[in-house]
């Protein structure tokens, strides 16, 4: 290859493309980012999709917040609204003050009694339902066309992407500092490096001696046919319960 690049990104994901579409958003257009395989072929290609806005810290509400405004932006997000059940009073207890901080920076959300969440979500049974939130903004989205919108919108910026290029090493200067990403294709001259290789990123990391305390978690995927007669409406929320550790959303019925 035997490229220069002002930063490498290494990992072509949503993370990754997002990073990249960002840097050259702040002015760093000289970008390239290299993946070892196809765009969003990682754990990226997995995901639910889900974006929900609510969270316990409104610094995180903020992130989520503007992730939506990006997603419908570039085209890419479909607003159904989400509820975060509460199936049991602690939890329930919990969403009340999150609303407080929600509240405090914007965020339009309301708190559903049982029979509310299930009018808005009418495959739930109310039993065990203490409540919910409702967040009307948000939504959910293909993971693999929001990757390949944001790798567009980053390339329009003038970034580079090489797909199928794996990286082998990382050049450090007698100062550990960051000289070159070595790949199966060439050298990259880069002072900069962006490890945004998901749960390959602690082999990234060891590459110069980093340790990621990542690690990658197994979630059972759960995908049912649709009941004739009972079909799930398309714009039905989606919905997350923290209690129950289940989350899902909609789809073709």
């Amino acid at each position: 290859m035997g490229e220069r690049a002002r930063a490498v990104v290494i990992g072509g994901g949503i993370t990754g493309a997002s990073v990249a579409y960002h840097l050259a958003r702040a002015g760093w257009t000289d970008v390239l980012l290299v993946e070892k395989g196809d765009l969003t072929s990682g754990s990226t290609c997995h995901a639910a999709g889900l974006v929900t806005q609510f969270n316990p810290s409104q610094t995180m509400m903020r992130f989520r917040r503007y992730s939506i405004e990006l997603y419908r932006e570039l085209g890419v997000f479909e607003t159904v609204g989400g509820l975060r059940i509460a199936s049991s009073p602690e939890s329930l207890k919990e969403l009340q003050r999150g609303i407080s901080r929600a509240r405090g920076i914007g965020l339009d959300v309301d708190l559903l009694g049982p029979d509310e969440a299930v009018r808005l979500l009418p495959a739930a049974s109310p039993k065990g339902i203490h409540g919910a939130v409702w967040v009307p903004g948000d939504g959910h989205l293909d993971p693999h066309t929001a990757t390949y919108a944001l790798a567009g919108a980053a390339r329009e910026l003038g970034v580079r992407i090489r797909t199928h290029v794996r990286v082998t090493g990382i050049e450090l200067g007698p100062r550990r500092e960051v000289r070159a990403v070595l790949t199966d294709a060439g050298r990259i001259e880069t002072e900069v490096v962006v490890n945004a290789a998901g749960m390959w990123g602690p082999q990234v990391a060891a590459m110069v001696g980093g340790f990621i305390p990542s690690t990658p978690v197994d979630h059972q995927h759960i995908a049912l046919h649709a009941v004739p007669g009972h079909e799930l409406p398309r714009d039905m929320p989606c919905f997350r319960d923290t209690d129950n550790l289940v989350y899902g959303k909609s789809e073709a019925g």
